[in-house]
C-alpha cells in the first residue's frame, strides 16, 4: 500500500501546490496532522480512508456499546436452576424405582394366583380364586371373591382390612399388614361348617399379619341346635395358632353366644360352650329360658352335652344328653331333672298370665314340684330326631294345691256341680312325659286324709286341656267317688 500520510518536510511532495492541510487524516494516531499548505492538491487513492465523520460515528457507536450490560455465558440463577432440574429428575427416577419395585410383587401377591398360592399353601389344599381388587376408599382393602377350597367350602366374598399407617408400612416394606378378614354372609350345610372349621388349626399358617377372621353373617342351613343367623370370630391366641371360634347370634333378642374349639386332630371330638339368655330353644317344649349354659364335644356323627343347665322364673333343669349316628338313624338319649319346679309359675308363664292378674285362686296347679325324666328319641336325621325328642319320668309335688275344685264334695256328691273351691293334697305323685307336642300326666295319686285321687291329664301345644279325675272318699259308711272331665284351656280348666 502507497504510503499516503508524511510528516511535514518529509518529502517535496507533500508541499506541493493544491496540497491542503484537511485533505486527509492520519487514521490510528492520536491527533490528525493537517499538511500546512492550503493549497495541496486533493489525491484520490485506492485506499478507504474514514473521514471525521467517520472516525465520530465509530466513536459514538463504542460508546453505547460499552454502556449496555454485560451478558456473560454462565450466570448463578442459571446454574441453581439447572440444579434443581436435576435434582428433581434424580427424585422421580428413584420414586419411579421404588414404585416399581414395591408394585410389581405387591400386584403378584394381591393377585388371584398369588392369593391363591398363599391360602393353598397354608391350608395344605387346592384353593381357586376368582377375582380380587384393591381399593383405597372408603378404608384401604384388599377384596378377594369365589374363593373355592377343596376340603369342601366356598367363601363368597373375603375383605383384607388394613389401616392407612398399616397401608403406608406396607409400602415402605412392599408387604401388606393386614389386621382383619371380614367375610361377607354366608350360609352353608352341616357338612361344609365341619370342613370349616377344620380349617382352623391350618389357618395358624397364614401370615402373622392376621390375626382376626370375622363372619359377618352365617348360617347353618341343617344344623338344629343352631337355628338364625350368627356372626363368627376367629382370633389368634399366640403367635402362630388361632384359638376356639366365638359364635354370637345376631337376629334375636337374648344373647346367644358359642365358644367352639376344633378338634386337635383329624378324627377327634371339638368341644363347645354356651352361655345364652332369653334363650330360645331349639330342643324340647318351645320356650324362651332366661338362662341357658352347656357344654359338651362334638364330631360328625356325634353330639355329647356332658351338662346343661336352663332356668326360668318357674325354676332350673339340669341333665345331660348325647345324639349320635347309629347307622341308618339317629339315636338321643340323656337324662334331665329339676328340684325346684314351681308348678304354678310354670301355668302362669305358659299360659302369658302375670301376677297382677289376679288368676292365682284359678289355677288348677299350684306347688313345687321335683321331677325327674330320661330322654329319648329316634329319627332317620338329627334335626328330626332332635324335633321328636320327648323326656319321661316321674314327680312329686309334696303340699300341692287343686283350684276351681273341691274334691272331695265331688266325690261326695258324685260329680263336679256346685264343688267349686280348691283343695289340698298332703302328697302328690304322677309319672309325667313332656315334648314339643305337649305335656301328658298319667297315674295321678294324690291323698289329704281319707282323700285320693287317680286320673290323667293332657296339655297340648295351643294349652287345650283334656283328662279325667277321679276323686274317692273313703269313710266307714262307705266309699264315694266320682269322674270328673277336665277341658277348657290350662288358664281356665273347666270341670264336669
Amino acid at each position: 500500500m502507497a504510503n499516503t500520510t508524511k510528516h511535514p518536510g518529509s518529502s517535496p511532495q507533500t508541499k506541493g501546490r493544491g496540497e491542503t492541510r484537511h485533505s486527509h487524516f492520519e487514521y490510528g494516531s492520536t491527533q490528525g496532522r493537517w499538511a500546512e499548505r492550503d493549497d495541496s492538491e486533493f489525491v484520490i487513492t485506492s485506499v478507504n480512508v474514514p473521514d471525521r465523520l467517520d472516525t465520530q460515528e465509530v466513536r459514538n457507536r463504542a460508546e453505547v456499546e460499552s454502556a449496555l450490560p454485560k451478558v456473560g455465558r454462565f450466570h448463578r440463577e442459571d446454574m441453581l436452576r439447572a440444579v434443581r432440574w436435576g435434582v428433581a429428575i434424580l427424585v422421580l427416577a428413584a420414586l419411579g424405582w421404588w414404585g416399581y419395585r414395591v408394585a410389581v410383587p405387591l400386584r403378584a401377591a394381591t393377585s388371584p394366583t398369588g392369593v391363591a398360592a398363599i391360602l393353598g399353601g397354608a391350608l395344605g389344599v387346592p384353593v381357586s380364586v376368582g377375582e380380587t381388587s384393591l381399593r383405597l376408599a372408603p378404608a384401604p382393602r384388599l377384596t378377594i371373591k369365589d374363593v373355592f377350597v377343596q376340603s369342601g367350602y366356598r367363601l363368597p366374598e373375603v375383605s383384607l382390612l388394613l389401616n392407612w399407617a398399616d397401608a403406608f408400612r406396607g409400602l415402605q416394606t412392599a408387604r401388606w399388614v393386614f389386621g382383619e378378614a371380614r367375610v361377607a354372609p354366608m350360609e352353608v350345610s352341616g357338612v361344609e361348617a365341619s370342613a370349616l372349621l377344620s380349617s382352623v388349626n391350618s389357618a395358624g399358617r397364614l401370615p402373622a399379619a392376621l390375626t382376626t377372621v370375622r363372619f359377618e353373617s352365617i348360617r347353618f342351613t341343617d344344623v338344629a341346635v343352631l337355628p338364625g343367623d350368627y356372626e363368627a370370630v376367629l382370633r389368634r391366641s399366640g403367635q402362630q395358632d388361632f384359638g376356639a371360634v366365638a359364635l354370637r347370634r345376631v337376629d334375636t333378642e337374648g344373647r346367644v353366644e358359642f365358644e367352639i374349639t376344633p378338634a386337635p386332630a383329624a378324627g377327634g371330638n371339638g368341644r363347645f360352650t354356651l352361655f345364652a339368655t332369653k334363650w330360645p330353644a331349639s330342643v324340647g317344649p318351645p320356650i324362651v329360658w332366661e338362662e341357658a349354659t352347656a357344654q359338651g364335644e362334638f364330631r360328625a356323627d356325634l353330639l355329647r352335652v356332658d351338662s346343661f343347665s336352663v332356668g326360668a322364673r318357674f325354676g332350673n333343669i339340669n341333665g345331660s344328653a348325647i345324639l349320635v349316628n347309629a347307622g341308618s338313624e339317629w339315636r338321643l338319649t340323656g337324662n334331665a331333672r329339676s328340684v325346684d319346679l314351681n308348678v304354678g309359675e310354670l301355668i302362669r308363664f305358659a299360659a302369658g298370665l302375670n301376677e297382677s292378674d289376679g288368676a292365682e285362686g284359678r289355677l288348677p296347679l299350684r306347688g313345687v314340684a321335683k321331677v325327674e325324666l330320661t330322654l329319648a328319641s329316634v329319627g332317620p336325621g338329627a334335626a328330626e330326631t332332635l324335633q321328636r325328642a320327648s323326656g319321661t319320668g316321674s314327680g312329686a309335688m309334696p303340699g300341692a294345691t287343686f283350684g276351681g275344685l273341691n274334691l272331695g264334695l265331688a266325690a261326695a256328691q258324685g260329680g263336679a256341680t256346685s264343688a267349686g273351691g280348691q283343695t289340698r293334697l298332703t302328697d302328690f305323685g304322677f309319672d309325667i312325659q313332656v315334648s314339643r307336642g305337649g305335656l301328658l300326666l298319667r297315674h295321678l295319686d294324690g291323698r289329704a286324709g281319707n282323700l285320693r285321687l287317680t286320673g290323667g291329664v293332657s296339655v297340648d301345644s295351643t294349652l287345650k286341656v283334656n283328662g279325667v279325675l277321679r276323686p274317692e272318699v273313703v269313710s266307714p259308711r262307705g266309699a264315694a267317688s266320682a269322674a270328673i272331665q277336665v277341658g277348657g284351656t290350662l288358664a281356665a280348666p273347666t270341670f264336669r
